[in-house]
């Protein structure tokens, strides 16, 4: 796979119509249904007057959280998103990845998981990530267990950063 195709970076306020803009893509969202604020879609409303709310939550709040775009290098246009959340009862972050489904099947997804696992585990300082997916989500389940991560229950993969160094070689 080419490398460096996408990198991520954490967006601007004024960016934040292309969030919304990707939440309302029935296509893109389609994995989601039967969840959200419109189960029949899988769609997520994401109006403007909760933007500064959830800016100062997501974008603002690290460790605790971690939200950034998925950008093409080669156009610098996003396309798609990333985050990391603490989850106190698991101790652990909850890794959330969306590519927009135009964009799907390049590798893009691979290489922003990659990206984000790197980030939390060398940057944030995270000891475990995981993941809430049925196994039934084949493509997600593939990227997962390509990045290194492991089926720990029917819907939890996880990734611990002690085996994550050892994938990539870096135990200190």
């Amino acid at each position: 796979m080419e490398s460096n195709k996408v990198k991520l970076r954490i967006p601007k306020f004024q960016e934040l119509k292309y969030r919304k803009k990707l939440l309302a893509d029935r296509e893109t969202m389609s994995y989601n249904i039967g969840y959200g604020n419109n189960a029949e879609t899988g769609c997520i409303e994401f109006n403007e007057n909760a933007w500064k709310d959830w800016f100062s939550l997501w974008v603002d709040n690290m460790p605790e959280r971690y939200y950034a775009y998925i950008i093409k290098v080669d156009q610098g246009i996003p396309i798609g998103e990333v985050a990391l959340r603490y989850v106190s009862e698991k101790n652990s972050y909850c890794v959330n990845i969306i590519v927009e489904a135009k964009y799907r099947g390049n590798g893009f997804s691979e290489q922003a998981l990659i990206l984000l696992v790197d980030n939390a585990f060398r940057v944030l300082g995270v000891d475990k990530i995981f993941d809430d997916f049925p196994k039934s989500r084949i493509s997600a389940e593939k990227v997962f267990k390509k990045v290194g991560f492991k089926r720990v229950a029917e819907d939890i993969v996880e990734l611990t950063k002690q085996d994550y160094l050892a994938k990539t070689n870096d135990i200190k």
